[in-house]
């Protein structure tokens, strides 16, 4: 059940990244209001699918404000990044998020881990290592990535590994009880912090997100909310440590296959043999 949830989160996060490249390649203006309407959209998801009613302990509120900067980073780290950059290594370098998330559950909640586990987990970075780096090839240059793409990559890759650890610290202290609600106030806060900004930085392109950005946001925001969504249910099954490493392999896979398939994107023989690794943690994971 957990590796299904796993596929199907990141199903939906490639849906949601297809999207946001679609409308920043097509229409590129106002980051800050395009990712809160996101927000916005992934918000109301979990408002319309909460069934127990509001509640809202006073240490919900300090889990969700922390929250809410690391989502509102994340959302347009990711925007900008896949604008400046290649839609697979952006989402490949995003992924080592996952070695913060495999820390905390190792080192800090003490998971347990099986031989298998660990060999997964190796594969899966070594993996994301293969594709990342590569020699020119005589008379060859290098692909060249600017400074501010790696940077927003950057953000966004710490931003991802907080939002991940506050998911499971908020699931714990508060025994399974406020996920949609700890998510509410995650999302409500991301969509007002990028809101504030893009008035003060972009006053003058709300109208063109409004115009061509809506239904794209709306698209974007709903599967966010729906990948998050399943990414909670997943910690129910499997411990955080362990699926950390999955999310990464399938997500590796499935970036790759979009990359390929859809954007026509060409990759050499290293970055073949990296997603071949990526998926071989994947089975190797769910031996033990």
């Amino acid at each position: 059940m957990g590796f299904l949830l796993i596929i199907l989160n990141n199903a939906a996060h490639q849906v949601e990244g297809m999207l946001t490249r679609r409308y920043g390649n097509k229409h590129g203006a106002g980051g800050m209001f395009f990712n809160a309407v996101v927000c916005l959209f992934s918000m109301l998801f979990f408002v319309l699918t909460d069934r127990d009613g509001f509640y809202f302990p006073g240490a919900l509120w300090i889990y969700g404000g922390i929250s809410c900067l690391c989502f509102a980073t994340g959302f347009y780290g990711m925007y900008r990044a896949l604008q400046l950059g290649s839609y697979v290594i952006s989402r490949l370098i995003s992924s080592f998020s996952g070695v913060l998330v495999i820390f905390y559950g190792l080192f800090y909640l003490g998971e347990d881990a099986n031989l298998f586990q660990y060999i997964s987990i190796v594969l899966v970075f070594l993996s994301l290592f293969i594709m990342n780096y590569e020699k020119p090839r005589k008379g060859e240059e290098k692909e060249k990535f600017s400074l501010k793409w790696l940077a927003w990559v950057l953000a966004s890759l710490v931003a991802n590994a907080f939002i991940a650890i506050l998911q499971r610290e908020q699931q714990i202290k508060f025994d399974n009880q406020c996920d949609n609600e700890f998510m509410i106030l995650s999302l409500g806060g991301a969509f007002l912090a990028l809101l504030l900004i893009g008035l003060a930085k972009e006053r003058d392109q709300i109208g063109s997100v409004v115009k061509y950005g809506t239904l794209y946001g709306a698209g974007a925001g709903l599967m966010n909310g729906a990948a998050n969504l399943v990414g909670l249910w997943t910690y129910y099954y499997i411990p955080i440590s362990a699926a950390s490493p999955i999310r990464t392999g399938v997500g590796t896979v499935m970036s790759f296959l979009v990359s390929w398939l859809i954007y026509r994107e060409k990759f050499s023989k290293q970055k073949l043999v990296g997603v071949f690794l990526g998926l071989v943690a994947v089975v190797i994971s769910q031996i033990g």
